[in-house]
């Protein structure tokens, strides 16, 4: 009790720094002379014991290796024969035969090496290693060189299953073969070899183990002796600085090196080594919970971008396609549609003149006669203007898609322009019209709308988005009394802000579903039909690149409204988001 009452009061007048410092130094240097005697006596015999014992470890570790290999190497041989009729399997397993035929080559010549060693050689061995590689010496390379030989066709481009058969009969006698049963006994031969290692193995660990005995009885004496010397320092200084300070230095250590941020440091004592391990715990979570929010986010932005890119390389390929096929079509119905108008006057010109022939001449000829009955001359005076009119509101039609696809195909513009919202609803509506079925009703309330400044291409993809999003939901609506309707509203609210608004009368959303539809990602199609981009792209568009706003507003059985919102110049800013309850609610006609 005296003197731990000493050592606790000279305890507290010493720093941490000191404690380590004296405590090692009295216990380590009772401990030196001990440890240093049974180094010097120890060290000299068990160095050669340890060699030898290192080196017959080796010995069994190679030749380990090389047995396995060679066994591998003959099992995936024979499994070749049963795989001729699938040819890339068997091109798959030639490739695995082949890998183990070069783990075989590379470690046959480590196992030469290590008997050519002189440490080898001096241990006494003439028989073993050094034997079988002479009686074996190239039998592996005759093996494989045998094997390639009959398998190398198969990598050809064109195998015909002739020789597929043929081959399976050949790898069959190879199996059997001479060399084949040579290469068996390798795996043979290394058993005994191997047995044999292990026996020196044993040696040398036994020899080793004895002057290890030796040392650690000349050392544990010196430590015993410490130990009643400097007990007390030692406790005080190892078990209540050090190990908890290397436990926190190796926990912080690994967390470094693994990025492991799981590892927690022990807190054994409540003191500031302990307040330090606790801290440590609490910054390795906190660092933890914001590299996977980092990791997260940069993950979710990557995919965004690369799907954003692609999505606007697709899209600027489709302009030009659509540009172009436009531009052919529009060349030949504008020389039918101009044609038309010759037309319509030359056969006005010719019914004319038949009128005046049949007042002129009362009584025609006998052939005339006939040939004004074949023809039918009375149908085709009154069904020619008929077809011609016809044909030029067939032309119009043409023209008109042929206007909205050079219109729609505008998407990759750069520069700010008049954009007419309109022009730009009726093109995306003219080319949805075989989507728009017999079942839904589409109603234009078109309020009194200026042309805004913006990019026509992108309007024209968010419109395109949220019709076919309209048109959807209404397609998987299930048939009922009650009309589809699909109502597009446009109205100017002030001098500065127009609004777009495109209603259906749906099946809705719930609350869940609305949070998330503007989310990169997330779609409510099924797998391999919507990438979940539709929405989250047009949002960036209208947000982004106009300075507006997109909202949605739903209720199940109630239907969906899609807001737009956008300035009439761009250099007008939206106000803040509106509160719900005063956002839109969606209505229909009854």
């Amino acid at each position: 009790m005296v003197k731990q009452g000493w050592l606790r009061r000279v305890s507290r007048r010493l720093s941490i720094g000191q404690k380590i410092s004296y405590g090692y130094a009295i216990a380590l240097g009772v401990a030196v002379i001990g440890t240093t005697a049974g180094f010097v006596v120890g060290d000299r015999f068990q160095h050669a014991a340890l060699e030898r014992h290192n080196r017959a470890e080796e010995e069994v570790r190679l030749l380990h290796r090389l047995q396995a290999s060679i066994l591998q190497a003959r099992t995936h041989q024979q499994q070749l024969i049963p795989l001729t009729e699938d040819l890339p399997a068997l091109r798959d397993e030639y490739e695995h035969f082949l890998v183990h035929a070069a783990e075989i080559k590379r470690l046959w010549a480590s196992v030469a090496t290590h008997a050519q060693q002189l440490e080898y050689q001096a241990d006494g061995h003439q028989e073993g290693i050094p034997e079988l590689l002479e009686t074996y010496q190239g039998v592996p390379e005759a093996y494989f060189q045998q094997a390639n030989q009959l398998l190398e066709p198969t990598t050809q481009a064109n195998v015909l299953p002739a020789q597929l058969q043929a081959l399976q009969q050949q790898l069959l006698s190879f199996t059997n073969s001479a060399i084949a049963l040579r290469f068996d006994g390798v795996s043979d031969d290394l058993v005994d070899i191997i047995n044999t290692s292990y026996e020196e193995a044993s040696q040398a660990k036994a020899t080793l183990l004895s002057w290890e005995t030796i040392r650690i009885q000349i050392i544990a004496g010196s430590i015993l002796l410490s130990s009643l010397i400097g007990g007390l320092l030692a406790f005080y200084t190892s078990r209540a600085i050090t190990k908890p300070i290397k436990w926190v230095t190796t926990v912080a250590q690994r967390t470094v090196q693994t990025s492991n941020f799981d590892l927690q440091a022990p807190v054994t004592t409540e003191d500031e080594i302990g307040i330090l391990a606790a801290s440590f715990n609490q910054l390795t979570q906190r660092v933890k919970m914001l590299l996977e929010e980092q990791q997260a986010a940069a993950l979710q932005q990557q995919q965004m971008q690369e799907t954003q890119l692609i999505q606007s390389e697709k899209m600027s390929s489709l302009g030009r396609m659509v540009a172009g096929v436009a531009h052919e079509i529009n060349n030949p119905v504008n020389f039918i549609y101009g044609n038309l108008e010759h037309a319509n006057t030359y056969v006005d010109d010719l019914l004319a003149l038949i009128d005046t022939y049949q007042r002129e001449v009362p009584q025609p000829p006998s052939a005339v006669q006939a040939q004004t009955e074949e023809i039918d001359l009375e149908f085709l005076q009154e069904d020619l203007p008929k077809l011609l009119q016809s044909m030029k509101m067939g032309s119009d039609r043409v023209r008109q898609i042929v206007l909205s696809l050079k219109n729609f195909s505008r998407l990759d513009e750069s520069e700010v322009h008049a954009v007419d919202l309109h022009a730009c609803l009726d093109s995306t509506l003219l080319i949805l019209g075989s989507r728009i079925k017999k079942g839904i009703t589409v109603t234009r309330n078109y309020g009194a709308v200026p042309n805004i400044e913006g990019y026509s291409g992108l309007l024209y993809q968010v419109f395109m988005n949220l019709l076919s999003n309209a048109i959807d939901a209404l397609e998987e609506q299930p048939d009922t009394n009650s009309p589809k309707q699909l109502i597009i509203t446009t109205e100017q609210t002030d001098p500065n802000w127009v609004v777009i608004r495109f209603q259906d009368n749906g099946s809705g959303m719930d609350a869940d579903t609305q949070h998330k539809i503007f989310e990169a990602f997330f779609t409510t199609k099924p797998r391999g039909i919507g990438t979940g981009l539709g929405l989250s792209i047009s949002r960036q568009i209208v947000e982004e690149k106009h300075h507006g706003q997109l909202a949605c507003c739903s209720e199940m059985g109630q239907g969906t409204t899609f807001v737009i919102t956008l300035p009439v110049k761009l250099t007008n800013s939206l106000p803040k988001t509106t509160a719900k309850s005063d956002r839109p609610k969606p209505a229909f006609l009854t």
